[in-house]
């Protein structure tokens, strides 16, 4: 009488469901990565996007004014906590260290310097959950002025000295920091 040894062993079926099993990790954990990397890219991005809009507000400002910027606390990088400044026109409103979206914070305002001004005519220029680290409009010589700014997004327990802190959650912090040195046109 023959016997007929189709199938599977217990050992072989515990090796497959191993190999199996470390093959779905492998994958999850590639997956987890990649999503990871995405919302870091996408933290970044807005970012950059909002220190971007900044310096161009202030270096155009700068340059087609026609006057050189003015204020009793012209900042100069993270000397001041808070101020405010003219640059022809515009109207800078600034507060370090406060995050956008708290209640009655806010990081970077601007309006009209010519103008009495309520609450309602100013527009905030940094994106919300983000914070103005430093802000800088020094004059730099021969009538150019250095311009630096540097953004913070993330919540405080991500952010370490103007750093992101690595970790968990670490795809939801990001630091855009700009300078220029600019000068005047008219």
């Amino acid at each position: 009488m023959k016997l007929n040894n189709k199938g599977f062993t217990l050992l072989e079926l515990l090796i497959a469901t191993t190999v199996f099993s470390v093959i779905l990790l492998l994958c999850t954990f590639g997956l987890i990565q990649v999503g990871r990397n995405y919302y870091k890219g996408i933290t970044l991005s807005r970012a950059q996007n909002s220190a971007r809009s900044v310096m161009n507000l202030l270096t155009q400002s700068v340059q087609y004014s026609g006057s050189n910027p003015v204020g009793n606390d012209l900042p100069k990088g993270t000397e001041f906590n808070s101020g405010v400044f003219c640059v022809g026109t515009v109207r800078f409103e600034y507060k370090l260290n406060s995050k956008v979206g708290d209640p009655n914070a806010y990081a970077l305002r601007t309006s009209n310097c010519n103008e009495a001004i309520d609450q309602a005519q100013k527009t905030e220029q940094v994106g919300k959950g983000m914070s103005l680290q430093s802000l800088k409009v020094q004059p730099a010589g021969a009538g150019s002025y250095n311009i630096g700014v540097k953004i913070l997004y993330g919540d405080s327990d991500q952010l370490t000295n103007g750093a992101c802190t690595s970790g968990a959650g670490s795809q939801f912090c990001a630091v855009s920091a700009l300078n220029t040195i600019v000068q005047p046109r008219l």
